[in-house]
């Protein structure tokens, strides 16, 4: 048990960092220029539901081509990661890809963070969905600011991965007209799948919630859990979709979880091929395997498995 006399400099410390780099991020957007002037480097997004395979897909971009990203060691100064890049951008490209995660996080400073502070600087943190009519058109243009940092500061385009904002496109869309989105889907059985085996080893139950929250949040929350992965998963992707149709279909590349894993060089291709009619040069950094093997079915007790595909079967289109 954490004693009182240990908790008081814990919390010092990460208010102290919280300061830090809320200086910083004033700091860093007031140098830059959060204008419409044409970003140099515009950006990619790589959104979907939670346990869609985004991640491999993000460690796969930033290993093969280069292009800038939001590592663990450019998110201890989220205020400001333009900063990092201008003092350790050579220590991070000179990584090695471990190709490894949990839950979506990494280990080590170099390996990609989905860095969700650098995003709360910009856009609130609940309710998570954000439509463009709720968002801080001042936050908006700070976040431009802070994306054309980083381009200019690394000189090629950034890659961001954060789930959450695949219920902020319409604010992200709107502030960075230039950007295009990478959107990762897996099979809704496996991925429902996947996210109550993660429920269990994160919290150790099913039933409680864990990871992105679409809207209507307390309704999901009220069906029982093979229920709730399965309509997380589908109001993800729907709030996804419904955002794809207002900010052009073009700027959007939908990839399948099992294609990347199958032959991911091919995956990769088809990025290059959608980024650069669209503008975002990817030029290659090194290759990537051939072919990852597809996770085995995690396991789950068969009552739940029975529940599930039962549900998928009287829910799912003809």
């Amino acid at each position: 048990m954490t004693s009182t006399a240990t908790r008081i400099p814990q919390v010092a410390w990460r208010r102290s960092v919280r300061a830090f780099n809320k200086g910083l991020g004033q700091l860093e957007t007031t140098l830059s220029d959060g204008s419409d002037s044409p970003l140099r480097h515009p950006p990619l997004l790589i959104v979907g539901a939670p346990r869609s395979g985004s991640t491999l897909l993000y460690q796969l971009v930033v290993e093969r081509f280069d292009v800038a990203y939001l590592s663990n060691l450019h998110c201890r100064y989220f205020g400001a990661p333009s900063f990092a890049q201008r003092i350790a951008g050579g220590r991070v490209e000179d990584r090695t890809a471990s190709y490894a995660s949990v839950h979506g996080q990494t280990a080590g400073d170099t390996e990609p963070s989905e860095c969700g502070p650098f995003w709360y600087r910009f856009l609130r943190k609940s309710p998570q969905y954000t439509p463009l009519g709720e968002a801080d058109p001042a936050q908006l243009r700070r976040l431009r600011a802070a994306v054309r940092a980083l381009g200019d500061a690394a000189g090629r385009p950034p890659v961001f991965k954060n789930l959450v904002c695949s219920l902020r496109l319409g604010p992200i869309g709107a502030a960075l007209p230039e950007a295009r989105f990478l959107f990762v889907r897996r099979d809704l059985g496996d991925n429902a799948q996947s996210l109550l085996a993660a429920r269990k080893r994160i919290h150790g139950s099913y039933t409680t919630w864990w990871s992105v929250e679409p809207p209507r949040i307390d309704q999901l929350r009220s069906l029982p859990p093979h229920e709730q992965v399965v309509e997380q998963i589908r109001a993800v992707e729907a709030v996804i979709q419904a955002d794809r149709d207002v900010l052009g279909p073009e700027r959007f590349l939908e990839l399948r979880y099992e294609d990347v894993c199958d032959d991911p060089r091919q995956a990769l291709r088809e990025v290059a091929d959608f980024a650069g009619a669209r503008g975002v040069a990817l030029l290659p950094r090194r290759e990537v395997p051939a072919r990852f093997d597809r996770p085995a079915p995690p396991p789950l007790e068969p009552e739940l498995r029975a529940a599930l595909a039962d549900y998928l079967r009287t829910t799912s289109p003809a």
